[in-house]
C-alpha cells in the first residue's frame, strides 16, 4: 500500500492517520500539523524519509514570481531539501497548471457573480494565477500585500503595482519568519486608513484557507470568498461569521478531511509508475480525467423560519452533579446511601470520558426582533478540581472537539461555562481552533453581578438615589483587574462616592483618572488596603485573583453592607458570612431567558433561568452577531455595555440573586436588614 506523508505547517498541531481511497486504490494517509515549527517540520521529513512514498508539505509561501525575478522564502527551500529520498511535493505544480484554467471557465459561467466586482485580495504575491483572470473580467481589483506582509497602511491597484512592490521589498520577505503572528488579522476593533478601509469593503475576497483561518473574519459577513480549498470545519466557521458565498477553487473530492492542492498532487504522484515529479501534460491528463473544477456553495441562504442555534460547554461543579445525567439518575434514586463511597472512584472514571451532548433549550425568543433560537447543551466529564489538574492542551482539544460537533449540528457560536472558560488562555485557543465564534460569557456575568448588587442595596434600604445617583459609597477591591476595572467604570456613573483597592499605587491612579473623565460627578479615592473605610461602604465588589486568601476583614465592614463578590473561589468564605448576619454577601445574579423557555438538562436553576455567561451566547445569537465576543481574561469596558443594551432590548433580566448557599430569598433580605438596623442603632 502506497503511504503518503502530509505536513500542514499552519494547522494547530494535530494527528491524522487513515488509509483513504483514490481511483480505486488504498493509500495511507498520515497528517501532522506542525504549528509553524520548522525545527519539528523537519524533524517529521527526515524521520519518514525513505520510508513513504510522497510527502505533501502544504502552508509555505510559494515561488512568488514577479518581471525580471523570481524568489522563494529560505524555510521553504530548506524544509523541501530535507528529504534525500521520498519526493517532495507543496501542490504549486497543480495549482499552476489547473487554477488560472478553472478558474477562467468558472468566471465564464457565472459573469453575474464575478465581472465589474470589488474584488480585495488578501495576498496577491501568493494568487498570482488568479490575479490575470480577475483582472481579465473588468473587476476593480485591491490587493492588501503591503499591509499583510509589512503593516503598510496602503494597498495596491495594479499588476504593475504589484510587480514594483515584490521588486523592491523582495529581500524583506526572504528574512521574514513565518510564524501565526505575522498573518494581518483585519480585526473591526482597529481604525484603518481609508485604503483599507475601502479594501474591507470589497464585495469579493480572495485568498488561501491556511491563512484566512488565522484571521479576523468579521469582514465577510454576506461578502463572497475565493480560497483555494474549503474543508467542511472551515464552511462551517465562515457560514457562522455570515458569509454569503464560497468559491472553492478545489472542489470536494470526498477522499478524506487532509485533502489540500499538496495532498492531491501527492495522490497524484503516488499512482505514478515513476518516481519524477508529475509535468504539465500528466496534470492536464488528470484534470480532464477527473473533471475537476471550482464550486460555489451558498452558505447563508436560510429560510426565514429557520432558527439559529447556539451551543454551550457545561461541566459538572461537584462529585454529585457527576450523577444529574438522566443515564445516571437511577443510582441516586435508588442507592443514595451507597454513593459517597463511589463519588471519588466516578470522578476519575468519568474524567476520562469524551465529553456528550447532554440537551437543549427550546423556545427562546426575542423580544427585540422575535427571532427564536436553539441551545444545544454540551458537558465537558471533568469536576473543577479534575480540569485544574488537567494540561490545558487535553483541555482544549476536548473543547474543540465539542465545539466540532455543535458546529456540524449546526451551532453557530458556543459558549464556554464555569471552569471551561478559565483553563489555560481563558478561550483564547479554543477559539481559534473552533470551527466556530467562541464565547465565555464574562461580559455579561460582569453586567448581571451589577444588576444584582443595585437589586441588593435596594433591597437592603440603607441608600437613598437621587437623579438616578446613589447617595452612598461603594467600594472595589481588585479595581485595577479586568472585572474589577469594568466594574469601577459602571459603579462611578451611578455611585455618588468610590473607593478603588488594589496592590499597585501606580495602577490605581491610572485608573482613578480614566474614571474620573467617564464619570466627573463622582468622588474617587483609591487605597492599598481596604480595611479603614469599609465601615462607610454601602457596597463592596471583590474581584481578586487571591484564591481564597483573605482580601477583607468581614468585621470592619458596616451594617447593612452588600458585598457582591464575584471572585472563583469565593473572596468572602461561607464562614465569614455566617459572622455578620447584618451584612448581606452576595455570589452573583442569574438571568431569565426571554419566551416560553423549556431546558431538558438539569442545570442545577429553575424554570428558564440560565447561568449569565450561558444567556450571553444566547443573546449573540438573537441578535445574528456570532463572533467570538469575551475571550481572555481581559473584559472590555465597551463589550459590557454593548451586552447589557442587548439584554435589555432582548429580554434577558435578572431572576434570582445567589449566595453561598443558593437562591437568597426576600424573606433572607428582611432578615439581615432587621439585624443591620438593630446594629447601626446600637452604634
Amino acid at each position: 500500500m502506497k503511504h503518503i506523508l502530509s505536513l500542514a505547517f499552519t494547522l494547530a498541531q494535530s494527528y491524522v492517520d487513515e488509509v483513504v481511497e483514490f481511483q480505486g486504490q488504498p493509500i495511507r494517509l498520515t497528517q501532522y500539523g506542525t504549528n509553524f515549527d520548522v525545527e519539528l517540520t523537519k524533524r517529521l521529513i527526515e524521520q519518514y524519509d525513505g520510508h513513504v512514498d510522497v510527502i505533501a508539505l502544504s502552508g509555505l509561501p510559494p515561488i512568488i514570481k514577479y518581471k525580471g525575478g523570481e524568489f522563494t522564502h529560505p524555510v521553504s527551500l530548506e524544509l523541501k531539501r530535507c528529504a534525500k529520498e521520498t519526493l517532495i511535493v507543496d501542490g504549486q505544480a497543480l495549482k499552476d497548471v489547473y487554477l488560472p484554467w478553472a478558474m477562467r471557465q468558472f468566471v465564464l459561467k457565472n459573469q453575474q457573480l464575478l465581472s465589474k466586482k470589488r474584488i480585495g485580495i488578501y495576498s496577491a504575491s501568493f494568487q498570482l494565477n488568479l490575479l490575470e483572470v480577475l483582472e481579465e473580467f473588468q473587476n476593480q481589483i485591491s490587493m492588501a500585500d503591503p499591509f499583510y506582509f509589512l503593516r503598510l497602511p496602503f494597498v495596491l491597484t495594479s499588476s504593475e503595482q504589484l510587480n514594483l512592490f515584490l521588486r523592491v521589498g523582495n529581500n524583506l520577505f526572504r528574512k521574514m519568519k513565518l510564524k501565526r503572528s505575522q498573518v494581518a488579522d483585519f480585526s473591526p476593533r482597529k481604525h484603518y486608513p481609508f485604503p483599507l478601509k475601502k479594501f474591507l469593503s470589497s464585495d469579493i475576497f480572495v485568498g488561501a484557507m491556511n491563512t484566512i483561518n488565522l484571521m479576523d473574519l468579521h469582514h465577510l459577513k454576506g461578502k463572497v470568498l475565493i480560497v483555494d480549498f474549503a474543508t467542511p470545519e472551515f464552511e462551517a466557521k465562515l457560514k457562522a461569521h455570515g458569509v454569503s458565498k464560497v468559491v472553492a477553487c478545489l472542489p470536494h473530492l470526498n477522499i478524506g478531511p487532509c485533502i489540500n492542492y499538496a495532498v492531491f498532487e501527492a495522490l497524484l504522484q503516488a499512482l505514478q509508475q515513476v518516481t519524477a515529479h508529475l509535468d504539465e501534460n500528466n496534470l492536464l491528463d488528470w484534470i480532464q480525467r477527473l473533471h475537476l473544477g471550482p464550486e460555489l456553495r451558498d452558505l447563508n441562504a436560510k429560510s426565514d423560519d429557520e432558527k439559529t442555534k447556539f451551543a454551550f460547554i457545561i461541566h459538572p461543579l461537584n462529585k454529585k452533579h457527576l450523577f444529574y445525567h438522566p443515564k445516571l439518575k437511577w443510582v441516586t434514586q435508588n442507592f443514595p446511601q451507597a454513593l459517597e463511597p463511589f463519588e471519588n472512584a466516578a470522578e476519575n472514571i468519568i474524567s476520562m470520558l469524551p465529553g456528550i451532548f447532554y440537551g437543549r433549550i427550546l423556545g427562546v425568543k426575542s423580544e427585540k426582533n422575535g427571532k427564536e433560537v436553539e441551545g444545544l447543551i454540551y458537558s465537558a466529564t471533568e469536576t473543577p478540581r479534575k480540569l485544574m489538574e488537567k494540561d490545558p492542551e487535553v483541555v482544549y482539544r476536548r473543547l474543540v472537539k465539542l465545539a466540532q460537533h455543535a458546529s456540524v449540528a449546526g451551532a453557530g457560536i458556543i459558549g464556554l461555562g464555569a471552569y471551561t472558560k478559565i483553563v489555560g488562555d481563558a478561550g483564547i485557543t479554543v477559539a481559534r481552533r473552533s470551527p466556530i465564534p467562541v464565547t465565555t460569557g464574562n461580559s455579561l456575568s460582569a453586567a448581571s453581578s451589577l444588576w444584582a448588587a443595585k437589586v441588593a442595596v435596594k433591597k437592603m434600604g440603607m441608600v437613598e438615589e437621587q437623579d438616578e445617583i446613589m447617595q452612598g459609597v461603594c467600594m472595589v477591591i481588585g479595581a485595577t483587574g479586568s472585572i474589577g476595572a469594568v466594574s469601577a467604570k459602571l459603579l462611578a456613573q451611578k455611585w455618588k462616592k468610590l473607593f478603588l483597592v488594589a496592590p499597585r499605587a501606580y495602577k490605581l491612579l491610572e485608573l482613578k483618572g480614566e474614571i474620573a473623565r467617564l464619570a466627573p460627578h463622582c468622588e474617587i479615592h483609591v487605597a492599598t488596603d481596604p480595611t479603614p473605610y469599609l465601615n462607610a461602604c454601602h457596597l463592596v465588589i471583590t474581584t481578586t485573583s487571591s484564591r481564597g486568601k483573605k482580601v477583607l476583614d468581614i468585621n470592619a465592614v458596616r451594617p447593612g453592607c452588600v458585598i457582591c463578590d464575584v471572585s472563583r473561589p469565593f473572596d468572602v468564605t461561607e464562614e465569614d458570612a455566617l459572622k455578620r448576619p447584618d451584612v448581606m454577601v452576595i455570589a452573583s445574579g442569574e438571568v431569565e431567558l426571554p419566551g416560553t423557555v423549556k431546558i431538558t438538562v438539569n442545570l442545577g436553576l429553575h424554570g428558564n433561568v440560565v447561568y449569565a455567561c450561558l444567556a450571553e451566547t444566547a443573546l449573540l445569537a438573537m441578535e445574528g452577531k456570532l463572533e467570538s465576543f469575551t475571550l481572555s481574561r481581559n473584559i472590555d469596558y465597551e463589550k459590557v455595555l454593548e451586552i447589557d443594551r442587548l439584554a435589555r432590548e432582548h429580554g434577558v433580566r435578572l431572576s434570582h440573586i445567589m449566595g453561598h448557599q443558593g437562591i437568597i430569598s426576600d424573606e433572607e433580605f428582611e432578615l439581615c436588614r432587621g439585624h443591620a438596623i438593630k446594629a447601626l442603632t446600637k452604634n
